[in-house]
């Protein structure tokens, strides 16, 4: 843990033919799940109106996806039959690159109607029905110093598991974003609406859980987002290019038009507050991240781009997220946030790959709860893999503002973790681990890159750091493609390791040289 318990707990017609696919469930059973509707193409670059469609089933979120590469600006409008028309809504792009839309809210209904502009063929539009599903009166948890939130089971998570364990990076600001569609839901509707976010972004964008790590509704209720810990540094996918370095809110509905109600507008400060806190972060001021670069991206890979610890996210990625309104809303909501701030004792850690046995960067934050100073306290950075135990790699100290870095080598992929170990007046504090991948460095040589069919050619090379084996892949080439010829598992011992491959017959070939998340090739051909 990276903190002490006591803190955590002109409009015009375009013929697009309205086509059923098959659902691929029954929207009435107990765990609904995604359907489809095929709605033909679009080529305009001015806003045209589909007639109304009638969809599969009720539906209760939709989005609309497309063919690779095309793009389309849409809104939508729905209503239960023969009943009155939501306003328009746009159908939001996601932050990471997808053919396709986020989905937006429209509550219950069974017809629908789009505006669109772009270019795409096989628009399909997708329909989740949730909120039948989920539970309609969740009860929040909260421990001393956490707001309430509602955990994962209360709304309705189990029947959307994650596709994998979550991963863990830092918090070093907040994005507040909105999830787009009507405003005029109830609070019991609210659990079913995040289920169908959820829903979405795990079956149809294909990601490993919700994106966001917290969402809030207009009525104050906030929602345990992404899975492994409302305490940890949980990587969501809510900000391309800086998931790894912060925490992201998503407030139910659209704000472009209409400012966030105040219970919501507190229960977003009030999480956010807490959430920095307990990662020794500060609420107010900025801060400077290194960009990951991406399609949706403002900034360019490895950029260093300066962030308000609690940031829009229009800030970071190309979008209109979280709306005029609410983005208007943020310096109000800096200056409640800080009321809710509070001094926690923390520690984290973050560290890049390791290439070869080039020592790899760590460094993190140091925070006491007290409010004494970090200045010269001493910390290990601990490493342990597959299951053994932690074992010091280096020693560092904090500066006077916490932070601290140095420099390890690390044998093998593994967790690293940073601990201080206590003084007598203040307590151990270790921090969350982080994974280190380390990826080998690999070099291959071959004794000559001609002769006849049927000689041997000498392959050869080093890697390191070591590791037990690495796999030999001999292909050929045919009509233009890579055949396999043979593959087989050569030993490394000191960090070498040499084989021979026999082409049998006249031809290109490849000979590659397969570690762990490294390949090396090298060709040869085979003379007649």
């Amino acid at each position: 843990m990276d903190l002490s318990r006591r803190h955590v707990l002109g409009l015009g017609a375009v013929a697009l033919g309205a086509l059923r696919f098959p659902v691929t469930a029954n929207a009435k059973a107990k765990a609904p799940r995604l359907f489809e509707l095929g709605i033909g193409s679009v080529h305009s670059s001015r806003w045209h109106l589909t007639k109304p469609l009638k969809a599969p089933d009720r539906f209760d979120l939709v989005g609309l996806r497309w063919n690779k590469g095309a793009h389309v600006h849409a809104q939508v409008r729905a209503r239960t039959e023969g009943g009155r028309w939501t306003r328009w809504t746009a159908l939001p792009h996601p932050h990471l690159p997808l053919d396709g839309t986020d989905p937006a809210f429209t509550g219950t209904a069974d017809e629908l109607q789009f505006r669109l502009r772009g270019e795409a063929s096989k628009l399909t539009a997708r329909f989740v029905r949730s909120l039948d599903a989920a539970p309609r009166a969740p009860r929040a948890r909260a421990s001393q110093a956490a707001p309430l939130v509602i955990p994962r089971d209360s709304w309705g998570a189990a029947q959307v598991p994650p596709r994998g364990t979550p991963a863990y990076g830092t918090v070093q600001a907040a994005f507040v974003h909105h999830t787009a569609g009507q405003i005029a839901y109830a609070p019991e509707e609210s659990p079913g609406i995040v289920l169908g976010i959820a829903r979405y972004h795990i079956e149809s964008n294909g990601w490993n859980d919700i994106g966001y790590n917290f969402l809030v509704d207009r009525y104050g209720n906030v929602f345990e987002g992404r899975a492994g810990g409302i305490e940890q540094a949980v990587i969501g996918a809510q900000a391309q290019g800086f998931n790894d370095d912060t925490t992201g809110i998503a407030c139910l509905g659209t704000f472009t038009a209409t400012p966030l109600d105040e219970a919501g507008f507190d229960a977003l400060a009030k999480i956010i507050g807490w959430k920095l806190s307990i990662h020794g972060v500060p609420v107010t001021g900025q801060v400077t991240l290194i960009s990951g670069g991406g399609a949706t991206n403002r900034h360019p890979s490895g950029a260093p781009v300066v962030f308000e610890r609690i940031s829009g996210h229009r800030d970071s990625n190309e979008t209109s997220c979280p709306g005029d309104q609410l983005y208007a809303q943020l310096p109000a909501l800096r200056t409640r946030a800080t009321s809710y701030a509070f001094s926690a004792a923390g520690i984290t850690v973050k560290a890049a790959s390791q290439k070869g046995t080039k020592p790899v960067s760590v460094s993190g934050q140091l925070r006491f709860a007290d409010g004494s100073s970090p200045a010269g306290a001493s910390l290990s950075v601990e490493y342990t893999t597959a299951g053994s135990a932690w074992t010091p790699i280096g020693t560092t100290n904090a500066a006077a503002d916490g932070a601290w870095a140095t420099a390890v080598t690390l044998p093998s992929s593994g967790q690293v973790r940073a601990v201080f170990a206590g003084d007598g007046t203040r307590p151990r504090l270790e921090s969350t681990p982080v994974t280190v991948k380390v990826v080998p460095s690999l070099v291959l040589t071959t004794d000559k890159r001609r002769a006849r069919a049927g000689t041997a050619f000498a392959v050869s090379g080093t890697l390191s750091p070591g590791q037990g084996r690495v796999e030999c892949l001999l292909e050929r080439q045919v009509r233009g493609r890579w055949t396999r010829v043979q593959r087989k598992r050569i030993n490394v011992r000191g960090g070498r390791f040499a084989t021979k491959v026999r082409p049998k017959t006249p031809g290109l070939y490849r000979v590659s040289i397969i570690a762990d998340g490294v390949t090396r090739r090298r060709t040869l051909r085979a003379l007649r």
